[in-house]
């Protein structure tokens, strides 16, 4: 019995292909190589399936699916789970390993269709998605630990003879995951291409194979089956106009609707595929070179779009759905082509621009590449349109003065004349020392510092922008500054969602504020402009961690609905009375409740039977006042609440004329005739009298008490 349960081991820390593994079978000590059909478990491994929808979507089709789908992905993470020289002797000598992961990227949705509608069936898709990407990461991986690793010229050999990798797989990786994981898929491809350089080799034969399918397009949409005579094409079109009909039905030749939607898409699968293999991996520039496919393109765009929108009408029916469909995937299509053009001339701009190579060198690249586009005039006419072609020339003499103005011009006029406007006037170029000598002395290239800068930082701006197109421009120029206009850095930083602390709090799509015209003006003249809003915490133009929270559009809706509402609200002052409570602790409670303040209440009539208060019961003292001091004791801290509450129920049924009364007291100040002589009473009563007559009267006691209450210094 054989034990395929062995340890890897390898203390040498030698390459996988060169360790050999100690095993017993049945007894017999074997040593088996790392990388063995020996060590490939004998299991079946599913394939991907499509997922049913629109009129497959019939009952049970989607819980099967699922059931499926769910064997597949415990597949996938079965492969990842083995040790790496099991995985790696599953790739290669399993019988159906590579046709599991394949059929994923055959079958997968492309980029330009919706998400499915069932939003589970989605999910359980997105997750496959992901780990067939893991996959084919860990197949360009020659290195996971220490022990575990291959030699890449090893790893190359076997990815190519095995066909793990081919250029149709390529592709299909770059369609399948380019757009949403750009930065992945080129670490993948410049894994792949710098492990194996015959694959260029075969991305060559690939891309002319391309041309000749254009060309089949071309002539599709062009050949008249009802003559004999060729379609009116090009020269570089001779040897392929030879379309054979079939012995019988001449009929049968002709482009059905079927046959035309099948072509167009085939068209958009294939501009779409090449616009992101070149965004992933720009070197592959170099292939499209020798294989001439800008002049491919250039052709198709100019003699198979327009007939492709031609013969769609023909055989269509504008009304239904599947025309709209078609219809929109045309267009879309025309859009890639003008981008995988764009793509091309953006490698060479960027190369210029970072200063990779030879910068002349570049320039001509990219003047030819744009050469072969003015060989037609549709395909440039709409590039302008969606790219001007001016402003692409202007940042090119900014950057490199000795660009050769004659091609320059030339490519103007060209363009402007497809277009029947006249060409715009150049920019002047950089300043340069006249007083030099010209004649037999070169001109050596300008340093960095006589590039403007805005050349540099809208560089370095599309450099960022072309990895991470969610980012707006002046999002990335603030994070640049701050990193010192280091790329690669803020690339790093935002995908590892490190950014530094000031730069986290900005909005990520943010724009290019421009420079404001009045600014200007100030610097040039001196005169300031003057706003109200200027510096504070809401100034936009200034500032950069404006809390826009705290900002308000419109009304703001106050607190209280009317002033009633207002006035009656006792809130504050409910929190004032703990604080006034404090200084009323060693207070006297009866003189807290004197007559000085509960003489201002308001009167009210007598009951039935009652009689009013006479004026003098109104004037005299209260009773307490007469009492002395003496009879009470001066160390204690506060009044009894016993007899306090007794005066309190006396006071408060005399002033409504019923109850208690206090006894009347001989309040007489007129006494007898003068030179008579008066009684103690009497003069003790004047006394009185012209003591306390400034606290009667005429002396706003009312309005002070009211006043104090509506404070809140005392209870209400």
């Amino acid at each position: 019995m054989s034990d395929k349960h062995v340890e890897f081991r390898n203390p040498d820390y030698l390459p996988i292909e060169a360790v050999l593994l100690t095993v017993t079978n049945a007894g017999v000590i074997q040593q088996i190589k790392a990388l063995d059909p020996y060590w490939v478990d004998n299991k079946t491994l599913s394939v991907y399936e499509r997922p049913p929808s629109g009129s497959s979507m019939v009952i049970g089709a989607v819980d099967m699916w699922k059931t499926k789908m769910a064997v597949y992905l415990t597949d996938l993470k079965w492969l990842l789970s083995l040790e790496y020289h099991k995985f790696w002797s599953t790739v290669l000598y399993h019988p159906t390993c590579m046709d599991t992961l394949v059929s994923f990227l055959q079958e997968a949705t492309p980029p330009y269709l919706p998400p499915h509608e069932s939003k589970e069936i989605q999910n359980l898709y997105e997750e496959i998605r992901r780990f067939v990407l893991i996959v084919f990461s860990r197949l360009v991986t020659n290195k996971e630990s220490k022990s575990c690793w291959m030699s890449k010229e090893y790893m190359g050999d076997i990815l190519y003879n095995n066909f793990i990798f081919t250029i149709p797989i390529i592709w299909d990786i770059c369609l399948t995951y380019g757009v949403d994981n750009t930065r992945h898929v080129s670490r993948v491809l410049d894994s792949l291409f710098t492990l194996q350089p015959r694959y260029e080799t075969d991305a060559v034969a690939a891309v002319a194979f391309v041309n000749e399918a254009f060309k089949f397009i071309i002539l599709q949409v062009n050949k008249d089956y009802d003559s004999d005579e060729p379609p009116n094409l090009p020269e570089t079109f001779k040897g392929f106009s030879e379309i054979r009909r079939p012995t019988n039905s001449k009929t049968k030749d002709k482009l059905t609707f079927e046959v035309l939607k099948d072509l167009i898409i085939h068209l958009l699968d294939t501009a779409l595929t090449l616009r992101i293999f070149i965004q992933v991996y720009p070197k592959g520039v170099n292939i499209f070179r020798k294989t001439n496919f800008v002049l491919s393109i250039v052709q198709l765009y100019e003699y198979g779009v327009p007939q492709l929108y031609e013969k769609l009408e023909e055989v269509g029916d504008q009304t239904s759905v599947a025309y709209t469909e078609v219809e929109s995937y045309l267009d879309t299509a025309r859009a890639e082509l003008i981008d995988v053009f764009r793509e091309i001339l953006a490698v060479y701009k960027n190369a210029i621009f970072s200063e990779e190579g030879s910068k002349e060198s570049h320039v001509e690249d990219y003047l030819a590449v744009m050469m072969e586009g003015l060989s037609e005039r549709l395909l440039i006419k709409d590039y302008h349109s969606c790219y001007p072609v001016h402003e692409d020339l202007d940042l090119l003499r900014q950057a490199c003065p000795e660009i050769d103005t004659v091609k320059t011009d030339f490519i103007l006029q060209a363009v402007y004349s497809s277009l029947d406007e006249p060409a715009p006037e150049p920019a002047p170029p950089p300043a340069t020392n006249t007083a030099a000598p010209h004649i037999g002395i070169p001109h050596p290239a300008p340093p960095d510092s006589e590039i403007p800068d805005t050349v540099k930082e809208q560089s370095l701006i599309s450099e960022v922008r072309d990895i991470l197109p969610h980012l707006g421009d002046g999002f990335i120029l603030k994070c640049l500054q701050h990193y010192g206009f280091n790329s690669e850095r803020v690339i790093n930083s935002v995908l590892e969602d490190n950014l530094a602390e000031p730069l986290r709090a900005l909005d990520r799509s943010l724009p290019i504020i421009p420079e404001d015209p009045v600014d200007r003006r100030y610097l040039e003249t001196g005169i300031q402009r003057l706003n109200v809003f200027d510096g504070d915490e809401f100034d936009l133009m200034s500032r950069d961690d404006v809390v826009t929270a705290r900002m308000h559009v419109g009304k703001r809706r106050s607190k209280y609905k009317d002033l009633t509402q207002m006035l009656d609200d006792k809130t504050e002052l409910r929190g004032l009375a703990d604080i006034y409570a404090k200084y009323s602790v060693v207070c006297d409670e009866e003189d807290m409740y004197s007559d000085e303040y509960d003489d201002t209440d308001d009167w009210q009539p007598p009951a039935a039977g009652d009689h009013p208060p006479s004026e003098e019961s109104e004037e005299e003292p209260e009773p307490e006042e007469e009492k002395p001091s003496s009879s009470r004791n001066r160390m204690d801290f506060c009044v009894n609440p016993e007899e306090l509450r007794a005066r309190r129920e006396a006071s408060f049924q005399a002033r409504r004329g019923r109850g208690y009364r206090p006894p009347a007291k001989n309040v007489d100040v007129v006494g007898k005739a003068k030179g008579q002589g008066q009684e103690k009473n009497v003069l003790v009563n004047r006394e009185r009298k012209e003591k306390n007559k400034s606290s009667r009267g005429n002396h706003s006691r009312r309005q002070g008490a009211q006043w104090k209450r509506t404070q809140g210094l005392v209870p209400s």
